[in-house]
């Protein structure tokens, strides 16, 4: 079999694999036996990461999805904060995804330290697609045969990816704990290829290189056209001047924008749910709210939204350690809520 960097295709191990096989492979990742030159093993995983839950009914992604997650993650690493991610080569080459970032930049003439989300449109088109051009050669490869074939199939002239069932329930129960391993490494192997100078906050800046986009969108779509005039938790109604959009599922979990997981909340109830999850009770709130609103006519921001898919992403998340807040108030106008 070829390195894994010069896979064009592959097809994960169809087989029962344990929990302990699958610890062992990311040890083996994490390790000094998985050589980097560059850092985009880490970034990839970060991707997929990122993208679990946008996974189709066969736990499949397209390129498009996870390059765009690996352009936005190393634009502001690279462009935003300045950190370079392979070492200096004696003839002062940079990795090919710092020499994309760069070109970019100068064609489009973006200002240095702009974060990737207030990319115009058409900036962002060019970044992302010429990310996957180039990246999806080697990176897609390597970190399949890193892994040891367990974790996914793929094909790159499809550009598709597809779980194997037992490594995305895996990465669904134990994300949050992959994720800071992954990020620990990536940040020490940054370390090493950057001056002391760049590597200040080097956990806090790989965290926040993916960030949450302008919610205000949302909050015309859901008080104007899903007439949701009403504290999704308390039921008290809303004033226009003080309303909050609320990830029903916690960004810090999900890493995600997505219409099907936005309520609208009054300060109040969305200060005190904070990083939490909502009791239960509203969990089939949201489902039902979902499946009788107009999501539909959103397609591009519902992309891979099932009722059953976001019943197992709460479940997740109580699994990686998030806690549950109680009904927020007991008041008529709760009660008038939960009926909708």
């Amino acid at each position: 079999m070829p390195a894994g960097h010069l896979l064009s295709e592959g097809q994960y191990i169809n087989k029962n694999v344990s929990e302990d096989e699958l610890w062992s492979a990311f040890s083996r990742l994490f390790s000094a036996q998985s050589k980097n030159s560059t850092s985009y093993k880490f970034a990839f995983l970060k991707s997929l990461l990122d993208n679990l839950y946008n996974v189709d009914s066969n736990l499949q992604l397209t390129f498009d999805v996870i390059f765009a997650k690996f352009a936005e993650s190393y634009w502001n690493l690279v462009l935003k904060y300045g950190i370079r991610q392979q070492s200096i080569t004696r003839d002062g080459r940079i990795s090919a995804i710092e020499g994309i970032l760069r070109e970019s930049a100068t064609r489009f003439h973006i200002a240095d330290g702009v974060p990737f989300e207030q990319l115009n449109d058409d900036a962002m088109i060019f970044v992302c697609d010429n990310t996957k051009r180039k990246c999806k050669i080697n990176v897609v490869g390597a970190l399949y045969a890193d892994l040891g074939g367990m974790a996914y199939s793929f094909s790159r002239s499809g550009e598709w990816l597809r779980f194997s069932p037992y490594m995305y329930e895996f990465l669904c129960k134990h994300k949050l704990v992959i994720e800071k391993m992954n990020y620990y490494e990536w940040a020490r192997y940054m370390e090493k290829v950057n001056d002391d100078s760049m590597v200040v906050h080097l956990l806090t800046k790989i965290e926040c290189s993916t960030k949450r986009s302008d919610l205000s969108v949302y909050r015309h779509i859901l008080y104007d056209e899903f007439e949701c005039k009403r504290c999704f938790y308390c039921g008290r109604p809303l004033k226009e001047s003080a309303i909050h959009v609320d990830h029903f599922i916690p960004w810090s979990f999900i890493k995600d924008d997505k219409l099907w997981n936005f309520v609208l909340a009054c300060p109040q109830c969305n200060e005190s749910k904070s990083d939490k999850l909502a009791a239960p009770v509203y969990l089939e709130q949201i489902i039902r709210r979902n499946n009788a609103s107009r999501l539909a006519a959103y397609a591009n921001k519902i992309a891979g939204y099932r009722s059953d898919s976001l019943r197992d992403i709460y479940n997740w998340a109580r699994t990686n350690g998030y806690s549950e807040i109680c009904l927020l108030y007991t008041s008529d106008a709760a009660d008038d809520s939960l009926r909708v």
